[in-house]
């Protein structure tokens, strides 16, 4: 039986599979009247929208995905393109943050909408990382998960005990993912810079992720100000996982840096063990798969 993990963040939804490793922005729009529009699109309920990179070409309409329950809402859409895109699964696993606790059921059964015959499985956000980095780390005993995606910062603190992980602690930090760092570089831009200071933060990541911006055909190098971003943004979220975590952010021998923010934090904030998975960005999406392989065995 096919097993399916998928990452459902603000910036995008990452999917793992035996064979498939997919990325895309989380995007959707209402798709346009319009036969002869080239895009991608997919049919949800009857109605067809644009997911993904091709919503820019139909950027009027948007539909804006602010919070946690938005991104609940519009998950079937997501899970749907996957599926047009790669075939059906007989286990679907996903997860949400660990402050998200009480949409559980209504997040199952927006995903069962569109996979009836699936076996859906949700976990906290972090489960998912610990399970790809315990799968290669038989030795740990105690751990922290530090997700870092688009908007949010999701940690998890765990323990084995007896040969079963536990969870401890988890918490969600809003507003400290990696748009804080663009935010920073932003604020940082001079006054000859001020034209950039007027884009949203959103057009700006793929700006931030380059280290330049291509205007009128000139390349204008960034790089000087993302690093400037970077370095603020480690020393204020790990002053912020400080102060949330207080004696877990202590006592913890080994932290695990994942998601795509794990790319600008380094190692020597955190005078710890630190754990980088490769391609830290699918960590939880593979976590999600090897969750769903147990469950399939």
């Amino acid at each position: 039986m096919r097993v399916l993990g998928i990452d459902i963040g603000f910036g995008s939804v990452k999917v793992y599979s035996e064979g498939v490793e997919y990325k895309f922005p989380t995007a959707v729009a209402y798709m346009p009247d319009d036969e002869v529009m080239e895009v991608e699109r997919v049919n949800v309920g009857g109605r067809y929208f644009v997911v993904g990179r091709d919503v820019k070409y139909v950027a009027s309409y948007k539909i804006e995905i602010p919070g946690v329950k938005d991104l609940i809402r519009w998950s079937g859409v997501f899970l749907k393109y996957v599926l047009d895109k790669f075939g059906e699964f007989g286990v679907v696993v996903s997860g949400l943050p660990p402050n998200a606790k009480r949409h559980v059921s209504e997040f199952e059964a927006v995903l069962r909408s569109v996979s009836r015959d699936a076996k859906i499985k949700i976990l906290p956000q972090g489960a998912g990382i610990l399970y790809d980095v315990v799968s290669r780390e038989a030795s740990l005993s105690e751990v922290m998960v530090v997700d870092i995606g688009y908007n949010t910062v999701d940690c998890l603190v765990a323990e084995k005990v007896e040969g079963v992980w536990k969870k401890k602690r988890g918490i969600t930090v809003e507003g400290f993912g990696v748009m804080k760092a663009v935010s920073f570089m932003r604020e940082l831009f001079s006054s000859k810079m001020e034209f950039f200071k007027n884009w949203s933060v959103s057009r700006l990541v793929e700006a931030f992720e380059v280290g330049y911006v291509v205007v009128d055909g000139e390349r204008v190098d960034l790089s000087g100000y993302k690093a400037e971003a970077v370095k603020r943004y480690e020393e204020v979220l790990v002053g912020r996982l400080k102060a949330e975590l207080s004696d877990d952010f202590r006592s913890v021998e080994s932290v695990v840096l994942a998601g795509g923010g794990a790319y600008y934090v380094s190692d020597k904030h955190f005078g710890k063990k630190i754990m980088k998975p490769e391609k830290p960005e699918f960590s939880q999406a593979r976590g999600y798969y090897i969750a769903g392989q147990s469950d399939n065995d």
